[in-house]
């Protein structure tokens, strides 16, 4: 079991955007997927209508499907499904599926917007709504959202800054976070989930100096509270009512090592995070600190 004694390992914050020096810590699994198929998990989000259900899903490579797991990794699937092999999404393509979300309205949010070379022209956002996990096989989107980044220019541009592999709701839209490659940073975007064009473009709302590759995002409940993943850190911004800016916030941090892990959602008081190997680890949010703060004794 994950437990805080995992964190007394004598740990200073020097501050959010400086982290050198900083010893990481070693995450303890707390469960891993059963099913063999899920060999390189890229997203996680808990049930909008089943307890203890979680929707996850599969990289580039993987055909386009999701799969409900419970907390221990254990796979959800219908007693007569035999040989299952997920909820298929045979309308939907899997170009590079790079993280799931979910709306206010009972959809599930999948951004197909990984962009590795930034070379990408077609980057979607499929609106699924959420299947009955111990009943279904297949499903389909029940709007595919086409989108374009504003400021890419060229493909690719100079600087490779737009590929998306973080995707949340709030404020009644889907907003989508940048990972990186020529610096550190992350910028944030809104989509219109009622857009009708044929491709809509983005929204840009502000930038943060992440210090790391984005991997995932999530949002709390009452959408004060974002959570952002990194290779190596996990980090809140809290704000104080909708609307907000969330970079302009309270921030905690917290360095990690639990190998390449692309998934995080809340869940409970606690954040939930897959690595691409199938583990699951429990990290409970009293555990961040703020800047300058030293871990817990």
């Amino acid at each position: 079991m994950y437990t805080s004694a995992a964190l007394c390992l004598g740990l200073c914050i020097a501050g959010l955007c400086s982290g050198a020096g900083v010893e990481p810590i070693k995450l303890v699994p707390v469960g891993h997927f059963d099913h063999p198929a899920l060999n390189e998990c890229s997203g996680i989000v808990p049930s909008f209508l089943w307890e203890g259900v979680f929707w996850v899903h599969n990289d580039s490579g993987d055909e386009a499907r999701i799969f409900p797991v419970d907390r221990k990794g254990h796979t959800v699937q219908p007693e007569w499904a035999g040989d299952y092999q997920g909820i298929r999404l045979p309308t939907a393509l899997n170009i590079d599926w790079e993280d799931i979300g979910r709306d206010n309205m009972g959809n599930l949010l999948i951004a197909d917007t990984g962009n590795n070379a930034n070379l990408r022209r077609d980057l979607v956002v499929y609106v699924v709504p959420e299947p009955a996990p111990r009943e279904a096989v297949l499903t389909r989107p029940l709007r595919t959202l086409a989108l374009r980044f504003p400021d890419q220019l060229s493909f690719p541009p100079q600087q490779k800054n737009f590929d998306c592999e973080a995707i949340f709701w709030a404020d009644g839209a889907i907003h989508l976070l940048t990972k990186h490659r020529s610096d550190s940073d992350t910028r944030l975007y809104r989509l219109d989930p009622r857009a009708e064009l044929d491709c809509t473009p983005l929204s840009y709302i502000g930038s943060f100096p992440i210090q790391g590759k984005v991997t995932a995002a999530d949002i709390s409940l009452d959408g004060k509270l974002l959570v952002v993943l990194t290779y190596d850190s996990i980090n809140t911004f809290e704000r104080s009512a909708p609307g907000q800016n969330w970079f302009t916030g309270r921030q905690r941090w917290l360095p990690i090592d639990a190998g390449q892990c692309e998934a995080i959602c809340f869940d409970r008081d606690a954040l939930r995070i897959a690595n691409e190997e199938g583990d699951l680890f429990l990290v409970p949010l009293s555990e961040l600190r703020e800047p300058g703060a030293s871990a817990p004794e």
